[in-house]
Parts: C-alpha cells; sequence; structure tokens
C-alpha cells in the first residue's frame, strides 16, 4: 500500500483543528485561533501528531501567497496611487520610529548593536496574513483605515529585502561593504519595476485569449499560473513571494474578470491560509511559554504598546480620522510571519541565543494570537476613546465606515444576463433612470453593455462571492436571464440567502422548471416554452383579422390561467369565468371606412348597426380629430374611423356587415392604444 506522510499529516490537521474551529464559532470567536490552537496541539512542541512539519509551512506559504493575490485583485493601480501617502509616508516613519526605538531599548539591556538592529527588524513588521484577512472577512479593505492599513503593510513587506540583505551582509556574509549592499538593493527595486512592466503586459493578454475558450478548468490553471509563477519570478530576484503575488493580483484588477478570479480563488486561498496559521501554532514551544510566563507577558505587551502608540503618532501626522487612527494602530499592534524569517535567520548565523530565540517565537505567535479579539475590539476602544478625548466619538465612527459599498448602489436592480431580455431590460432601466448593474460569464457582452453606459462585470453568478460584490443585501430586485437551468438553480438559491426580502424574477426555458424555482426562492418565474406558445397564437390570430384589443384580452387570460396553473394549479375557475364576461362586454374595435366604400354618405341611423349587429357606434375620427358620443344623425364620410364596442361575436358581426358594404376596400385596422391617444386629444 502506498504511504505519504505528507498526506496522513494534513489528515492530522483538518482532524483536530475542525471541532475546535466549530467550538469557537459557536462562541464567536475568531477562526483563526482555532487553526493557531490546532498548531500548538498537533505540534512538536505538543502531542507531536506531525512529522512532515517542514511540508506543511512549504505549503502554508501558498496561503500568504494566494492571500495577498486575493488582496490585489481588490485593489486597483488608481487606488494603489490613492494610498501613497500612507505607504510612502505612513509605511516610512512607522518602520523607522520602531526600528529606532526597539535599537535603542536593545542598547539599553545590554545587546550588541547588530543584536539590537535584528531586533528591531523583527518588531517592525507586522502581520500582513492575519490583518489582511481579518479586514477581508470584515469587508473593510477599502474603508479609510483599510487603505492606511494596507498601505503601511505594503511599505513593511517591501522593507523586508533590505533586511534581509543587511542581515546577510553582517551576520552570514560579515565582509560584505555598505556599497554591495546599497548595489543590491538598488538591483531588487530594478527587477521590481521590470516584474511589474513584464506582467502588466503579458497576463491581461494570456487571460484574454483563455477567456475566450469559455473554459472553466483552464481559467483556473492560468490563475494559478499567474498568482504563483509571478511570485516565483519575484523570489527569484531577491524579493518576497507574497510581493510578487500582490503584484500579479494588482495587474488583473483592471480588468473585466477580476471579479471572477476573486471566486475562483478563495476555495484555494482559505485552504491554504488555514494551513499557515497552523504551522504557526506549530512553532510554540508551549513547556517555554509557561514557565516564563510573566517575562512573555511583559514582552508581549511592551511590543504592542509600542507598535501602537507609534502608529498612532503616525496617524495623527497623517492628520487621519482619531477614531481610524486607533483601529489602524490596534490592528497593527503584532509581529509579522516575514518576521519568522528574520529570526530563523538570526538563529543560524548565532546572533540569539536559545533563550532570546524562544522568547521572540513565543511572543510573536502571542501577538498574532490575540490580533482577532485585538481587531474585534478596536472599534468599542475607538469609539469609547473619542468620546471621553472629544475627538468625534460617533461622528468619527460612522465617518470611518464612509467608503464601505460598491459604488453607492442600493435599492437597485441585479441583472443576470445580458442576452437579448437583459439587454432590454437594462435599456429601460437605464432610461428611466434606475441603477442596476449586470454580471455575465461572456465578456463580449460585458463589453458590449459597458459601451451601452451600463455597469456590467465578467463573473459566473452561481459564486455567491461575485453576488456580493453586485450588493445583491442591498439590492431590490434580481432578475436571471440566462439559459444554463443549473446556474439558475444556484443563483437563485443563493440569492434568497444573502438576502431574503429580495424581489427575484427568473426567466426558464421549459414548464417543467417552475415549481422547483419557486421553491428555491423566486418571487416570479416566467417560462419561455410558454411565452413561445402564447406568441404563436396571438400571430394566428392577426392573420384571422381579429381585432387586436380581442388578442390581448385573450392573452392576458391565457397568462392568468398559465402562470397561475404553474405556481400552484388552483386557479378560481369562476372568478376567471366572470373575469371574462365583463372583458367581452366591454371590447372595443375600430373600422375604416375607404374611399368607394357604400357606407360613406349614410347616417349612423341609416346603418343602424346597433339593431343589426348589436354593437354600439361610440366615435367617429376624421382627420385625426375624434367625435365622441355622436347623435344617429351624424353622416358617415370616407376617410373616417368608426369607433365601436360590443362583444367578440357582436363586433365580429359588424365587422361582416361593413365588410359587405366596401367590397373593393382595403381594410385598415388602427391599434386600439392609438385610438385612445386621439379621443384624449379631443377631450
Amino acid at each position: 500500500m502506498e504511504n505519504i506522510p505528507l498526506l496522513r499529516d494534513i489528515v492530522v490537521l483538518m482532524v483536530v483543528s475542525i471541532p475546535i474551529i466549530i467550538l469557537l464559532t459557536r462562541l464567536g470567536l475568531p477562526t483563526v485561533i482555532g487553526f493557531l490552537m490546532a498548531g500548538v496541539i498537533i505540534g512538536p512542541f505538543g502531542l507531536r501528531l506531525v512529522h512532515e512539519a517542514h511540508e506543511v509551512e512549504t505549503l502554508s506559504q501558498i496561503g500568504i501567497v494566494l492571500l495577498l493575490f486575493t488582496i490585489g485583485l481588490e485593489f486597483s493601480i488608481t487606488k494603489m496611487l490613492n494610498i501613497r501617502r500612507e505607504a510612502v509616508l505612513g509605511g516610512g516613519l512607522q518602520v523607522l520610529v520602531t526600528l529606532l526605538i526597539t535599537l535603542g531599548a536593545g542598547l539599553l539591556f545590554d545587546y550588541s548593536f547588530v543584536v539590537s538592529l535584528l531586533l528591531g527588524f523583527v518588531v517592525t513588521l507586522s502581520s500582513t496574513a492575519i490583518v489582511l484577512k481579518l479586514l477581508v472577512d470584515k469587508g473593510q479593505v477599502n474603508t479609510d483605515h483599510g487603505n492606511m492599513t494596507v498601505g503601511i503593510l505594503l511599505f513593511q513587506d517591501i522593507c523586508v529585502v533590505l533586511m534581509v540583505m543587511v542581515l546577510q551582509s553582517i551576520g552570514g556574509e560579515g565582509d560584505s561593504s555598505t556599497f554591495q549592499v546599497v548595489t543590491g538593493l538598488l538591483l531588487s527595486l530594478l527587477s521590481f519595476a521590470v516584474i511589474v512592466v513584464v506582467v502588466a503586459f503579458v497576463i491581461p493578454r494570456i487571460f484574454e485569449q483563455v477567456v475566450k475558450l469559455r473554459n472553466r478548468e483552464i481559467f483556473i490553471l492560468t490563475i494559478l499560473l499567474a498568482c504563483l509563477g509571478t511570485a516565483w519570478l519575484t523570489s527569484m530576484f531577491g524579493l518576497s513571494l507574497a510581493l510578487g503575488a500582490f503584484i500579479a493580483g494588482l495587474v488583473i484588477s483592471e480588468s473585466e474578470y477580476s471579479h471572477q478570479i476573486v471566486a475562483e480563488v478563495i476555495p484555494f486561498r482559505d485552504t491554504f491560509a488555514s494551513l499557515f496559521f497552523i504551522s504557526i501554532g506549530m512553532l510554540l514551544d508551549f513547556k517555554y511559554v509557561i514557565f516564563h510566563l510573566p517575562n512573555l507577558l511583559l514582552l508581549v505587551l511592551a511590543i504592542i504598546a509600542l507598535k501602537a502608540v507609534v502608529i498612532f503618532v503616525v496617524g495623527t501626522v497623517l492628520r487621519y480620522r482619531f477614531r481610524n487612527t486607533i483601529i489602524v494602530a490596534l490592528s497593527l499592534a503584532q509581529i509579522g510571519e516575514f518576521s519568522f524569517i528574520l529570526i530563523k535567520m538570526g538563529e543560524g548565523y548565532g546572533l540569539l541565543g536559545r533563550d532570546l530565540y524562544q522568547s521572540l517565537l513565543a511572543a510573536s505567535v502571542i501577538t498574532m494570537a490575540l490580533t482577532p479579539f485585538i481587531f474585534m475590539w478596536s472599534s468599542k476602544i475607538a469609539s469609547s476613546a473619542g468620546r471621553h478625548l472629544a475627538k468625534g466619538g460617533k461622528d468619527a465612527e460612522l465617518a470611518g465606515n464612509g467608503k464601505e459599498g460598491k459604488d453607492g448602489l442600493k435599492n437597485h436592480v441585479v441583472i443576470i444576463g445580458y442576452g437579448v431580455n437583459g439587454k432590454h431590460l437594462a435599456q429601460v432601466l437605464k432610461s428611466t433612470s434606475i441603477q442596476h448593474v449586470i454580471l455575465d460569464i461572456n465578456l463580449t457582452k460585458i463589453r458590449s453593455a459597458k459601451e451601452d453606459g451600463h455597469h456590467a462585470f465578467y463573473g459566473d453568478a452561481s459564486h455567491p462571492e461575485l453576488l456580493r460584490k453586485m450588493n445583491l443585501d442591498k439590492a431590490k430586485m434580481l432578475v436571471v436571464a440566462i439559459s444554463d437551468p443549473i446556474t439558475t438553480r444556484r443563483v437563485v438559491e443563493s440569492s434568497r440567502r444573502l438576502n431574503p426580502s429580495l424581489s427575484i424574477i427568473v426567466r426558464t426555458r421549459y414548464l417543467h422548471e417552475v415549481e422547483d424555482l419557486y421553491k428555491l426562492g423566486a418571487d416570479q418565474v416566467i417560462p419561455e416554452e410558454f411565452e413561445t406558445s402564447v406568441e404563436i397564437f396571438a400571430r394566428v390570430l392577426k392573420d384571422y383579422r381579429i381585432p387586436n384589443n380581442i388578442i390581448q384580452t385573450q392573452i392576458e387570460i391565457v397568462r392568468q390561467q398559465g402562470y397561475a396553473m404553474f405556481r400552484s394549479a388552483s386557479v378560481e375557475s369562476e372568478r376567471l369565468t366572470s373575469l371574462t364576461s365583463v372583458l367581452e362586454e366591454s371590447l372595443m374595435e375600430t373600422f375604416y371606412v375607404a374611399a368607394g366604400c357604400a357606407v360613406a354618405g349614410s347616417t349612423l341611423a341609416e346603418l343602424d348597426l346597433r339593431q343589426q349587429t348589436g354593437t354600439s357606434v361610440i366615435a367617429v375620427v376624421r382627420s385625426g380629430t375624434a367625435e365622441t358620443n355622436p347623435p344617429p344623425t351624424h353622416k358617415v364620410a370616407a376617410g373616417d374611423i368608426l369607433v365601436m364596442i360590443g362583444s367578440h361575436a357582436q363586433l365580429n358581426a359588424a365587422g361582416i356587415l361593413l365588410s359587405d358594404a366596401c367590397p373593393s376596400r382595403e381594410v385598415e385596422q388602427v391599434q386600439e392604444s392609438d385610438m385612445k391617444v386621439q379621443l384624449n386629444s379631443d377631450d
């Protein structure tokens, strides 16, 4: 039998972590805590259930890569330019001030300059993985405090390159000169610029061709290639994997298919990210923590306080709102995952003794474990502090969330599919100034919709994540106008869960699908098969010269019967019969008196239509002017239009009688709607 140790370890990870996560979810605690706890339990310092820890750690790095890739997709080049102040000035101040304070503290405690510098590097960095995941889960990436947080984190990630090179020069390669360090940094920055240009040119063109194939498997593989390939390429030039993945996501973010890519990547991202958090927990030596708990608690509190105060000062310098500044300060008050790289390098170069090494590892894991709790409390702490210090309180809280939501969409219509039905609906909504957004898997249709002036996005609507991107929870109506029955069912079911009060209208091809769609949550289902049958019988009646208003009445009757049967098969026949009889008593038809017709020159009394057929002439239209309720002495002239009222049979008899008087004329029918306009204008 085959024996795959890594597979066994992954199974153990899942078996241990899933029950813990279920328990914590019921308690309302973040899932990140569950993964960290699972790592502590099964790790080499716990029950030692995992034997391939290095392989698990390698897989976990893919989670970080995918996480940064999706964050890049959430952003755009424009947004990056908008937060350059936060990234360059905010991130630069945070890194410099934290580094200097930690360096000074290290020297104060009699550590060497090199060790103190290493401690500064370690403490300066925050956890990109945990903080960004919390922001993504809460939908706060694009808020004011989200922009500042992302800007500082990105600057920190770029600084990792410089920190690694400095450690290599003073640790492993002590003979490296300052010139070599600076040269290496400039080459890294040049490599970064080249990679950005190449990726921006190549990746969109690859996706352009792949999307045309309409093949989901190839599409997913191309996504992974773009993400992992760019990450690998950046690592070849000494940059971090995560930074490369972020570049790839940023490049694709401007394309029409970015939302679909996010929906496809999320399952991979969450799976591998869970491995990352478990691998972090596996690093913690629980026995060491117990024996050195007082000192570790002091170290953890000192790190959190230092980073929070520094970032608060930075936010104040940037003139951020008081509430947002506190949230960012508390959110970034931990040691990051890239610090583990620096800690291991320091141990390898002999810069860190065992106690200092274990203390830094423990402090890093503990601060990361506390981050979800601090993040949950940060808004309340900020609001409370604002009220006490008169810095904004509730007003600041409201302002801090001002950027949430996509393009301010609310009470809008979400249209799935930009075919004939979707296109016509979108045109009507646009002309009536009703907000709407279109989602379609066909890129050509999406571009056509954008050219027509609509908000349109590429993507498979069966992904709930894409429906969230369309602000479905705030929408008033969803119209599903696609031909795929499986996708239609998924969309209806997911949409009803996301927004219970949403009005859902669905177009389907076949009658047998109607009842199931109602059960899944649709409010109205329009079967294409049934509407085709209505159109067929309407055209047949037109060929037999049946008056248009009679045809329209029959269509309405059939629709009421048909749709009621599809929904519940319980139409009240007596009500329908009553409705039909009422309509039959109030039907209206027109007759055009052509030149040479024997009717011309006769009065209405002489025609005596009432006595002969039972119909009544309620108006005569002459030269665009209508005379309503004409007297019996009214003389009919060529070119007149007689407006008659009666039942089906009565109007049919009147038509035959008048037609016999005009054997050589060409019958011209006038639409009832046009007649109403003329009558109203006369009144």
